[in-house]
């Protein structure tokens, strides 16, 4: 779709007053860049402009004391699960402190997020009623799955397949 029809479709998504308000843009870095200023120009259903997206990497990190920080980055080699428990933790202080301060919460930059595996129901669960989110998700549909960072020459990611209902999800194109 072209990121005018997104967004109209979203807009009209967002007239709905309750329910799970958890969307999905996909595309390349360069698509999701060009579409989120798109997005910056457009006007909410409530007539405020939609806010800039918003790093989910540099928010964890944000979220994490430089104490902690510092201890996590010397000892993640030898105990890699704290660092993921302290990366989910910062992950939802994230999202629970920006949820009440928009309309609309557009994230972007989910890299962490799928390195240390971190589990995504969080998204769900917090995306209802009044608070609505929209991810910027580099990747692609594939054979009814969705692949992020396809371009990836190690390994692959695919996003859960109840976590965005088919119809909040929308695919950029050409």
């Amino acid at each position: 779709m072209r990121d005018t029809e997104i967004i109209e479709s979203l807009r009209t998504c967002l007239t709905v007053s309750v329910g799970r308000h958890l969307y999905g843009v996909l595309g390349s870095y360069q698509k999701l860049r060009a579409f989120a200023e798109t997005l910056q120009q457009a006007t909410t259903p409530d007539g405020k402009p939609f806010p800039a997206p918003l790093s989910v990497n540099k928010g964890i990190l944000e979220s994490i004391p430089d104490t902690e920080f510092r201890w996590l980055v010397e000892n993640e080699a030898k105990r890699p699960e704290p660092t993921a428990a302290h990366v989910a933790q910062a992950f939802e202080r994230f999202l629970r402190s920006h949820l009440k301060s928009e309309s609309i919460l557009v994230l972007a930059n989910f890299e962490m997020l799928f390195a240390y595996n971190i589990e995504l129901s969080l998204l769900r669960t917090l995306a209802r009623d009044e608070d609505r989110m929209l991810l910027l998700l580099p990747g692609r549909r594939s054979s009814g799955r969705v692949i992020m960072f396809p371009d990836l020459d190690r390994g692959s990611y695919t996003l859960p397949t109840n976590l965005i209902a088919e119809n909040h999800l929308w695919e950029l194109r050409d």
